[in-house]
């Protein structure tokens, strides 16, 4: 409307028509700040904090409607191990180790690990209150538990050449039983897929990976395999990781799924051996952007 004068008055057309906030911008920086202390809270919870600031108390629309307009969501926080300040100095350092290989040195890294699978997964979520940028935040993540609850356990490992055994492994797992892998799983299949060559073996600091009879075991077959030192907490640096997911999905997505563990066994071989070459090249190629993500996050979590 075109602002007229009329008996000396003038009217122009009204703005901010649209619905006023109930919050001042002061309430509006108290409601960020209860968020960012603790993300890991529901709504009554924030509404409840929220409301012992205010005179007026007011409701979850208007607490949402706040929390939406500053980019805060309720949103499944993101399963990741935690990282101590002292293994993500150690990460960050192996990264910058490690930062100038070249594809044909990672090539020639042999990649293992162990893995459980469950019968009947369950999602265990839990959410957290944050903005997009805040997702893998330590404050927002969900941390992990290694080896949490399988039915059934796995040894695997890959090569850039071909995939390596997959291993079923059968009640808790002691330095004994990985010593039987290497000797009966790891050694043959680098004298077959690396004959005359020394690749390096790359396992995690489980302790059963760290037992000196295990470190004597490398020292003893040193002229056929090397072993590749690793930092602490680091699943996403270890590619092979990524097909225990695709392993999952892609036992999840039969037409008819497992319904008992033998079942479950069969399953998880038939699609091991299924796995396409390109899959684990495309994960080979995937570490440098891995390294660079630990070292921009600075040795913390990363999206891998």
């Amino acid at each position: 409307m075109t602002a007229y004068t009329k008996e000396g008055k003038t009217t122009s057309s009204k703005h901010n028509s649209g619905r006023k906030s109930k919050l001042a911008d002061r309430d509006r920086r108290v409601l960020k700040r209860i968020v960012a202390r603790k993300h890991k809270q529901s709504l009554s919870e924030i509404i409840s904090e929220m409301n012992s600031h205010l005179q007026d108390p007011v409701s979850s629309k208007t607490v949402k409607r706040e929390l939406h307009a500053a980019n805060i969501y309720g949103r499944v926080a993101i399963r990741k191990p935690l990282v101590t300040p002292t293994n993500a100095f150690k990460r960050h350092q192996w990264c910058r180790d490690h930062k100038c290989w070249s594809p044909q040195q990672w090539q020639q890294v042999i990649w293992s690990d162990e893995s459980s699978f469950t019968l009947f997964q369950t999602t265990g979520r839990v959410y957290v209150w944050r903005t997009p940028k805040e997702a893998f935040n330590p404050e927002c993540l969900l941390p992990t538990v290694k080896h949490g609850g399988g039915s059934i356990m796995v040894w695997g490992a890959i090569s850039w050449r071909g995939l390596g055994p997959l291993v079923i492994l059968h009640g808790r797992i002691k330095s004994n039983h990985y010593l039987s892998i290497l000797g009966d799983h790891v050694h043959p299949f680098v004298q077959t897929v690396f004959p005359g060559e020394r690749p390096l073996f790359q396992d995690d600091n489980a302790p059963i990976h760290t037992a000196r009879c295990v470190q004597e075991w490398f020292e003893e077959h040193d002229d056929a395999v090397d072993h590749l030192a690793w930092p602490p907490q680091s699943p996403d640096l270890n590619i092979i990781e990524h097909l225990w997911q695709y392993l999952e999905s892609k036992i999840r997505s039969r037409f008819a799924p497992p319904s008992g563990l033998s079942e479950l066994k069969t399953a998880l071989q038939e699609e091991w051996l299924n796995i396409p070459l390109n899959i684990v090249h495309d994960l080979y190629a995937s570490i440098p952007r891995r390294i660079k993500s630990v070292l921009q996050s600075k040795g913390g979590p990363t999206t891998y």
